[in-house]
């Protein structure tokens, strides 16, 4: 049997330290591994490398044959096989529901998740009732339950072929917690899942075929001996190949955590700006064209600057890291499209002129240009192993120089 899970001699650096070395190992189709290690032993970093989450200084990881990450810099847009996915931070969005979030997963990882399903499952959980709240609303191990059963939702489609990774998956638990989760890894591996287990307490897991250690850099993959997989009896999960819609969970996303302008410093300043044009309105008379347009356009100018708002909630808790690894990247150019026309008719309407269409179509273009040049430049920087290194939000300022050669041409 062909292997399922391939590395080949991966080199992975955090900062200055080498944390994987060389590193090279298999695993066939239905495994359940635990990999294994004291704390800072790179555990995190394997898992996130076969997710293909961080760089690669050299080497290759494959999974179901098809490429995830190289030392090339290739890299695929989507996970080779369906993926249900647990990181030490839950990856969740504290103001979605918990209905949201595992009908989100359950979509990305490749099954339907339909009514009757999901209220058995949350019933399994201890969570039925808390259904329609949102995940801020839970305690912490409750966030973990929902988290830890997101990840499962693929390994409970019946037929294999199928990725389940899951970082600490009883951290936050209570014993009843944790036999809960065992009980949804055996699940998994029953239904012939492979899954990759993060943990310290291998024990927990009677289902594991195979140990992975991971110390000082290098690696060390043990079988293990006669593996105790019970039957399934949870309700299996039916397939599907419907994704959601990247630009509707964008706009979902940035507005779920109120205005997509919240904490943004050139919004303050704008609108400091503006009500200071509010009480020296007579000095606005004296501008010259292009200095009138520059402020007619400047609203635009700012929505831009604040960058896209979905990424913004996104980056908490990497919500966006675990989105990223399942294959969908959620963007919203609609906001600063709207945000940026509003701005131009109300500044507009501040200086007593009406702008014409092109300069609301412009304000349009402008908003939605630099706004996903800045959101570039953030997922640029989130890319990075270490990305609160390199604050790449500082070059935003160069966009100032296009924008004042645009006034130039429309003055």
């Amino acid at each position: 049997m062909g292997a399922f899970v391939e590395a080949n001699g991966l080199v992975v650096r955090r900062g200055r330290s080498v944390v994987l070395n060389d590193v090279s190992f298999r695993l066939p189709q239905g495994a359940c591994a635990v990999v294994l290690g004291p704390n800072g032993a790179g555990k995190t970093t394997l898992l996130e490398t076969l997710l293909g989450l961080l760089p690669v200084e050299a080497g290759s990881v494959y999974i179901a044959g098809s490429l995830v990450r190289d030392g090339e810099g290739r890299r695929a847009r989507r996970p080779p096989a369906p993926l249900g996915l647990l990181l030490q931070a839950d990856g969740d969005l504290r103001d979605q529901t918990v209905r949201h979030h595992l009908e989100v997963a359950a979509s990305l990882g490749g099954c339907l998740l339909d009514d009757g399903a999901l209220e058995a499952l949350l019933t399994r959980v201890g969570l039925r009732h808390r259904m329609a709240d949102r995940m801020v609303e839970l305690s912490v191990g409750q966030r973990r339950r929902v988290g830890l059963l997101a990840a499962v939702l693929p390994g409970l489609v019946d037929g294999g072929g199928r990725l389940l990774v899951l970082d600490e998956p009883t951290a936050g638990l209570d014993q009843d917690g944790i036999e809960l989760a065992s009980e949804l890894v055996n699940e998994a591996a029953a239904r012939g899942c492979t899954v990759l287990l993060g943990t310290h307490h291998p024990e927990r897991f009677a289902c594991a075929t195979h140990s992975v250690t991971v110390d000082e850099g290098g690696l060390r993959v043990v079988d293990l001996p006669g593996p105790e997989v019970r039957a399934p009896c949870l309700t299996s999960v039916a397939p599907s190949e419907v994704r959601p819609s990247t630009l509707r969970l964008g706009l979902r996303y940035a507005w779920s955590g109120g205005t997509p302008l919240s904490g943004s410093v050139p919004a303050l300043l704008v609108t400091l700006g503006c009500a200071a044009l509010l009480l020296q309105r007579t000095h606005v008379s004296a501008f010259d064209g292009t200095l009138r347009l520059g402020l007619l356009l400047l609203p635009a100018l700012v929505v831009g600057l604040a960058g896209d708002a979905s990424l913004t909630t996104l980056r908490r808790d990497r919500a966006y890291a675990r989105l990223t690894a399942l294959g969908c990247r959620p963007l919203d150019p609609l906001t600063p499209l709207a945000l940026g026309c509003a701005g131009t008719v109300a500044m507009g309407a501040i200086l007593g002129a009406s702008p014409s269409f092109l300069d609301v179509v412009v304000a349009g273009g402008v908003s939605v240009s630099v706004s996903m040049l800045v959101r570039a430049g953030d997922v640029l920087g989130l890319r990075l192993a270490r990305p609160e290194v390199l604050h790449l939000r500082l070059l935003s300022l160069l966009v100032v120089l296009p924008f004042g050669l645009l006034l130039d041409l429309m003055a």
